[in-house]
């Protein structure tokens, strides 16, 4: 086993006083090598490089998006038999989260997991956990310029900030249906977005999407429903609230839509190629793409 850690020196301080790694991972290991990030896209750059240089473990250090960088530099590389492990350092650990509440396995690097893929214009991001389509892009773009606060606070905080005077629906066409105006989508594979279990049933490892598509709803419509979502009760019983399960969904607006990817900004690489044309953005489930293990559950919670 040839190990490549890739941490993020803000995401956590672990590493400052040298690599520590756990034993499971270094008794098997024949090469170690540790570098950390140094600037956005960093991450991604130097999975890539060390899949192509032959590293077949590539550990990720950090949060929900030194995660999401370093995935999509270990499938860019098109490299075959790689493999990803997570040190949750974030204040989020979303992911980290998920993967926590899977049985735990004996045999380490036995068990595969869902990578979503956002196709717009001919090109193509990667994703760990969920895709925030409308409010939760917004929200989540206020949330990275908070990132020293606590997660849970970070993005109520980006909520309350987000239900001001730029609250507003987005009229989406959804898989070649009539045009509706939506309040967000999610398309989840993972259990939470930006900490709240707004998808408590997903599965890392079915194939497909938990999608929340949420309507038309009114500021006080969100204050009267915000507690129980915070606890994963979604309330279904509002016919503008659906849930459903797909493999695939396509999203077509007039404009470019707010959206992040595992609380990135996918429009930091994509763009797209006019924006006086139609938006068509298109997200699918790759099934158990890549083998996914989990270093340690400590701090990540229940």
């Amino acid at each position: 086993m040839r190990v490549f850690v890739i941490s993020n020196p803000v995401a956590g301080k672990r590493f400052k006083q040298g690599l520590s790694l756990p034993d499971w991972i270094t008794s098997d290991a024949q090469q170690v090598m540790h570098r950390e990030t140094e600037h956005q896209g960093h991450g991604e750059s130097m999975a890539k490089e060390a899949c192509q240089q032959g590293f077949d473990t590539i550990i990720a250090a950090g949060g929900d998006g030194t995660i999401h960088e370093i995935l999509n530099g270990v499938l860019s590389s098109q490299s075959t038999g790689v493999r990803m492990a997570i040190m949750p350092l974030g204040t989020a650990n979303d992911y980290a989260y998920s993967l926590a509440q899977r049985p735990t396995h004996r045999e380490r690097f036995t068990q595969r997991v869902d990578i979503g893929a956002l196709d717009c214009n001919g090109q193509r991001r990667y994703f760990a956990n969920v895709a925030g389509i409308g409010f939760p892009g917004r929200v989540a773009e206020l949330a990275r310029g908070m990132k020293r606060l606590p997660a849970r606070l970070r993005y109520t905080l980006a909520i309350l900030r987000c239900m001001g005077a730029s609250y507003r629906t987005d009229p989406l066409q959804i898989d070649g249906q009539e045009p509706k105006s939506y309040l967000m989508i999610s398309a989840a594979i993972g259990l939470r977005e930006g900490s709240y279990p707004l998808t408590p049933h997903a599965k890392l490892d079915d194939g497909l999407f938990d999608l929340l598509l949420v309507g038309a709803l009114r500021r006080r419509d969100i204050v009267r429903y915000f507690p129980r979502m915070i606890r994963g009760d979604i309330p279904t019983s509002d016919p503008r609230i659906t849930t459903d399960r797909k493999s695939e969904i396509e999203i077509r607006s007039s404009a470019t839509i707010p959206l992040h990817l595992d609380g990135e900004d996918p429009w930091r690489t994509l763009r797209p190629a006019n924006p006086s044309q139609e938006f068509r953005l298109g997200l699918s489930v790759i099934p158990k793409a890549i083998v996914m293990e989990l270093c340690e559950k400590e701090g990540l919670g229940r």
